[in-house]
């Protein structure tokens, strides 16, 4: 039977060794541990503190974006409320009071944003007693259509050219009621016709140029030239 060729360790001398060897596997698990342990409490940390951060970010986009949609749609209406109302070679019609028929035309109507009964006028273009024999036509640069008061107010330019009389009237501004045909105003007229000519302050015309009132006013008097018959 043969020796063993070295001597055997006994189970006193390993122990060491092993005891070792887990003790330093417990001290590295215990640094990893650690190390994770605070890798989660870093996390946690951040998280606690940016969490309310990104709350509070979504809670002010949430509330500015609600906020924007209101302003946007308030402009939008008051967009659309503002917008003109245009129209492109009007025609109006009615009557007066007599039954006599009357048309206003303009180049453009504009419906007054303020008062929908105002319609703002370029180039009006007035005939009054449009369906009789002798009418009146009235044209200016401007005006405004007063459907309510059945009032017309021309400006700029007015000419009047009286279907009764035939007289032709230059003046700055003209006031028509439709309602009753009276053809007036607070500015200055000058007028010819077969008749003569006049020149006067402020004037009036009723009845279809059946009866004419000429005013003068301080220095400027009422002149005229009459023609005599032959």
């Amino acid at each position: 039977m043969t020796q063993p060729a070295g001597p055997v360790p006994s189970l006193l001398e390993q122990a060491p060794t092993d005891l070792a060897t887990v003790r330093r596997e417990d001290a590295r698990r215990v640094v990893e541990a650690m190390e994770a342990w605070r890798k989660r409490s870093r996390m946690i940390h951040f998280f606690r503190r940016a969490l309310p951060i990104a709350l509070a970010v979504i809670t002010l986009g949430t509330v500015g974006w609600v906020i924007a949609r209101t302003v946007l749609a308030d402009m939008a209406d008051q967009a659309a409320q503002q917008s003109d109302i245009r129209m492109t070679n009007p025609r109006f019609y009615g009557q007066d009071a007599q039954g006599q028929s009357f048309v206003l035309a303009a180049a453009e109507a504009v419906q007054d944003r303020g008062e929908a009964t105002l319609i703002h006028l370029t180039r009006p273009a007035l005939r009054l007693n449009a369906t009789g024999e002798r009418p009146t036509e009235i044209t200016a640069l401007a005006g405004i259509y007063n459907e309510r008061e059945d009032l017309i107010e021309l400006s700029g330019e007015v000419t009047v050219i009286d279907g009764g009389t035939g007289f032709r009237f230059d003046t700055g501004a003209a006031v028509i009621d439709t309602s009753t045909g009276v053809i007036s105003g607070r500015s200055n007229i000058r007028g010819r016709g077969r008749l003569g000519t006049i020149d006067a302050a402020s004037y009036a015309i009723y009845d279809q140029g059946a009866r004419l009132v000429f005013e003068g006013d301080g220095d400027r008097k009422v002149t005229g030239v009459i023609n005599m018959a032959d």
